[in-house]
């Protein structure tokens, strides 16, 4: 168990989620190192939970880093040889993760290593190529749990901040295939991930509409950055043509669904107009 302890972290990102957490933290063997990004900026969650668990550290960031850019605060502490991001809302036991260990000692030339989820199924576009029984090199992986390899990390780059949600992880595997680096999938270790609930539910409108607006703006930025400014309207125009159409349509009727697209036709505008990804969630 000491070799597990020096080989891996664990890295949490919260925000508002002290009841999912407690969850997530009770599901995890005390064996292993815990380092949680709290983006809710709250010093009486870092007294509780690390009064409660002898193995976790809380650390606060100045400001909402985002999940990509709270990744990152905590991968830059952590000391060991690999590290396993971990989404509020997923469920994982000590024996996967003792799996997916072993399986990244045998490995090389690898940076991401993912477990399969359960009730999910990956598309064909998403598979490299199968490179034994248990492993497939990707394109894509889903970014709730991810074993790091944090020398590869060190030597390439962390997560891109100016992401604040979504499309991080595609831009980080882009950038890591380009460097010839796996991106792989253990298929038949499973974890359970029920997705989006990560925050307390009575803050779910507000964190809705702030979804809403930076899968805009991140899909738009992601394309313009790896390939065109083109590119990214390629990619973008129907989202946005859609979404001023839907907004127009629901101003009078529907006050919810007009919010939502006013978020994603508000996102991609700003993204166009090369402005940072600035909406945040007005949660106190």
């Amino acid at each position: 168990m000491k070799k597990i302890n020096n080989l891996i972290s664990i890295v949490i990102v919260a925000f508002h989620s002290e009841k999912e957490i407690l969850k997530l933290l009770d599901s995890i063997s005390n064996d292993f190192k815990i380092l949680i990004t709290d983006n809710s900026l709250d010093n009486n969650f870092k007294k509780k939970f690390e009064q409660k668990y002898s193995n976790v550290e809380i650390i606060i960031p100045e400001y909402n880093l985002g999940n990509g850019g709270g990744v990152n605060f905590a991968l830059k502490k952590v000391k060991t040889k690999y590290a396993m991001y971990l989404d509020v809302d997923t469920n994982i036991d000590a024996n996967t993760l003792k799996k997916l260990l072993l399986i990244a000692e045998n490995q090389k030339n690898w940076a991401v290593l993912a477990p399969n989820i359960n009730n999910y199924t990956y598309k064909k576009k998403c598979y490299i190529k199968k490179e034994d029984e248990e492993l497939f090199s990707m394109n894509f992986v889903e970014g709730c749990a991810l074993l790091f390899n944090i020398n590869e990390i060190e030597n390439i780059g962390y997560y891109d901040e100016n992401y604040f949600l979504y499309y991080e992880e595609n831009d980080m595997y882009f950038k890591y295939i380009k460097y010839n680096k796996k991106i792989l999938l253990a298929k038949n270790l499973y974890i359970d991930h029920i997705g989006n609930s990560s925050t307390d539910k009575k803050h779910f409108d507000e964190i809705e509409l702030n979804r809403n607006w930076h899968l805009m703006w991140s899909k738009f930025y992601y394309y313009k950055k790896n390939y065109s400014y083109f590119a990214g309207l390629k990619k973008t125009i129907k989202n946005f043509i859609s979404a001023a159409i839907k907004m127009t349509i629901f101003f009078l009727i529907n006050k919810k669904k007009y919010y939502k697209y006013k978020n994603r036709f508000s996102g991609l505008l700003n993204s166009y107009l090369n402005k940072n990804s600035w909406k945040r969630p007005n949660i106190k």
